[in-house]
């Protein structure tokens, strides 16, 4: 009897075991879940001056016990026969300390506060930058100050800087991807200083005595903006600045005009030789200014042409349907004070070099001509604006992004408003920006590579220009 029980009640067991399961409950398709509207809160900014004239922003911020600090000086362009000049003052200012803090001593004393101060920037700019614990503050920033007020610019150091800018000059064809970006910038921008490069004799004459003088014409507290954001309050950070930078005197500094770009020039077909198998393909013309009101446009049209990597037409007809290319596409790129560039590129085997340039020509001519339809202008708006959220990610981004903002010159709420117009966006608003701004007719064509191997001759695209690259 128990046996026959057992029985049954393994009998049980198995055809619970084995019985279709309950239906799981029916889960909506992902394209049609609804959330809720993504809003951003900014953390609190607070403007600072200080009684020198320097002025600029603070965020405060107790998360961890850390402080950031950033100096950004307006400079210019130095003087063409000696174009390199801002890239050897900005590394020979951090890497050559000053009187009071030799290269040395400067660098073991940060290592052992564990902070770090770094200098970069270009041309136009140059960012002093700052992280340390909150404790270590007044220490880092008299180091900090003394940097920007008393750079030591020693020969040395100088000497050293030069012999790797010289070296670089003399390795700047080593790779194809950086002679195409240099010579479409050359071709396209001119004479213009956004197309200078450093040569042989433009650093072999830069002198200490120029390094001194970009720093007295440039460095004044009126001609900066300053940036802090960490574990203080305003009126810590104030008396610390004005501590630290009471010897930084007032001085009048006129900024020139960067030169206006009045437009492209005219099309053409240019060519430059190098014994690699793959042909580098790069076309384009001039971009737009930075405060141009149909700069929203613009990018979503970009998005959707060439920039938005895999969804975008450029490459998905030339890489994914076609498979000529791995690396495809377009960037649209604005200046806040002359104009940007418009590229689109492709890097394909040399044997494919016309027939993706031809692909790529088609699809500009397809946004230029048809525009994008709706659904794709609302995807790429989408992504345009959800993706603010990740420029939020620290308070010292909403700091840094305010200095920036400053120094352009520019309104402070400019993001703020650019989501306000991306969200009006209409299909007919970025065909509109694309009949504007896009010239397929006026095209700069520049292929990198070796033509022997190209499927078709560039003359086919009309007359050649051929680059002579430099040996060095």
């Amino acid at each position: 009897m128990r046996k026959k029980a057992l029985i049954l009640v393994v009998a049980a067991a198995l055809a619970v075991s084995f019985a279709s399961p309950a239906p799981a409950a029916k889960r909506p398709r992902p394209e049609k879940l609804s959330y809720e509207p993504l809003t951003i809160k900014t953390p609190e900014t607070v403007e600072i001056e200080l009684s020198n004239g320097l002025a600029g922003f603070f965020v405060e911020d107790h998360e961890i016990p850390v402080v950031n600090v950033v100096l950004l000086v307006k400079t210019y362009f130095p003087d063409r026969g000696r174009y390199g000049l801002s890239e050897m003052a900005q590394w020979v200012m951090r890497n050559g300390g000053t009187a009071a803090w030799p290269p040395d001593r400067l660098n073991d004393e940060l290592e052992f506060l564990a902070a770090y101060i770094e200098v970069r920037g270009g041309d136009l700019n140059t960012q002093i930058s700052l992280n340390c614990l909150k404790k270590d503050l007044p220490r880092v920033l008299e180091i900090f100050a003394d940097l920007v007020m008393n750079p030591a610019f020693p020969d040395d150091k100088i000497e050293m800087k030069r012999k790797t800018m010289l070296e670089d000059i003399r390795r700047k064809n080593d790779e194809p991807h950086a002679v195409s970006r240099r010579e479409f910038a050359k071709l396209v921008y001119g004479d213009h200083p956004y197309g200078w490069e450093p040569s042989v004799e433009t650093v072999n004459a830069i002198t200490r005595a120029d390094l001194a003088a970009l720093h007295e014409t440039y460095f004044h507290p009126g001609n900066a903006v300053v940036g802090v954001s960490g574990d203080v309050t305003r009126d810590e950070i104030v008396a610390a600045l004005e501590k630290a930078f009471a010897g930084w005197k007032k001085a009048e500094v006129a900024i020139p005009k960067v030169p206006d770009l009045p437009g492209s020039p005219a099309p053409s077909v240019n060519y430059a030789y190098m014994d690699i198998n793959q042909a580098y393909v790069t076309l384009g013309h001039l971009g737009i200014n930075a405060n141009n009101p149909d700069r929203c446009a613009v990018n979503i049209m970009n998005f959707i042409l060439g920039g938005g990597s895999f969804t975008s037409w450029i490459t998905e007809k030339v890489r994914s349907d076609e498979g000529l290319a791995y690396s495809t596409g377009s960037r649209y790129s604005s200046d806040p004070f002359a104009k940007g560039l418009f590229t689109a590129f492709a890097q394909t085997k040399g044997d494919a070099c016309s027939r993706a340039t031809r692909l790529i020509i088609d699809q500009i001519e397809r946004m230029r001509d048809e525009g994008p339809a709706a659904e794709e202008v609302k995807k790429a708006v989408d992504f345009y604006v959800n993706g603010q959220v990740f420029d939020f990610e620290s308070k010292a981004q909403v700091m840094m992004r305010l200095v920036n903002l400053r120094y352009e010159g520019r309104p402070l709420d400019t993001p703020e408003r650019d989501m306000e117009i991306y969200a009006k966006l209409t299909a007919a608003d970025v065909k509109a920006a694309a009949g504007k701004y896009l010239a397929p007719d006026k095209l700069t064509m520049l292929f990198v590579g070796n033509a022997e191997l190209f499927d078709r001759p560039l003359a086919d695209w009309g007359a050649v220009n051929e680059i002579k690259l430099e040996k060095q």
